[in-house]
């Protein structure tokens, strides 16, 4: 499959960049007094959360509808906090990696996500001292749902994708973490990889540079 390759499609989260969803679950659990499956049921499985990563929703009204959830009164900044608490960061061996693909191939991101969250990847590379100011520096493109107004494991993303960047399905490898997301992009034809915690874009791409 390597020597078909021209293009890389990355998933964000889980696999270029570190997330930790039991962080903002406990931060919420603790701001709503609640048990965690009932912030999953708060925060994902509704469809408030969807429409949010799909740029329908803005942050203030997001944020403000989960400010409302609260038993007791709390602060605005205290549930962006609790929001964010899933980010923790960029592994710093994955920057060296990512930039020495994109100069042997055509790499690309595509993230569901929200825009309170694009709005953290820069300050968070700042901080950890990367040699990077933002995503776009690692990718020829980078592609968000909440730009988009589509999620995976809508095909239409994909489509759109192949169509944006010029590029057809049978050179072309996506790499995620959810098997959803990547069954959807086979269908079109795409070869996949799913990224693991035993297995990650270290792992599968070390060869490769």
């Amino acid at each position: 499959m390597k020597d078909k390759i021209k293009n890389i499609i990355f998933d964000f989260g889980g696999v270029v960049f570190q997330i930790d969803e039991r962080r903002t679950i406990d931060a919420f659990s603790q701001l709503f007094q609640c048990s965690g499956k009932q912030v999953l049921d708060y925060l994902f499985s509704n469809d408030l959360f969807l429409s949010f990563e799909c740029g329908k929703v803005t942050p203030d009204d997001f944020l403000s509808h989960l400010q409302s959830l609260a038993p007791q009164p709390v602060t605005k900044e205290q549930v962006l906090a609790a929001w964010n608490a899933i980010l923790v960061g960029y592994p710093k061996e994955h920057i060296p990696l990512l930039l020495a693909l994109k100069k042997k191939y055509r790499t690309f991101l595509l993230s569901n996500t929200n825009e309170i969250h694009t709005g953290e990847f820069g300050k968070i590379a700042q901080k950890q001292n990367l040699p990077i100011s933002s995503n776009y520096d690692l990718f020829e493109k980078v592609w968000y749902s909440n730009e988009l107004g589509m999620r995976k494991p809508n095909p239409d993303i994909f489509k759109y994708v192949l169509r944006d960047a010029d590029i057809v399905p049978e050179e072309t490898l996506f790499v995620d973490d959810l098997q959803e997301n990547l069954d959807a992009a086979a269908t079109l034809g795409i070869h996949t990889h799913r990224i693991t915690k035993e297995c990650g874009i270290l792992d599968l791409f070390h060869t490769w540079i």
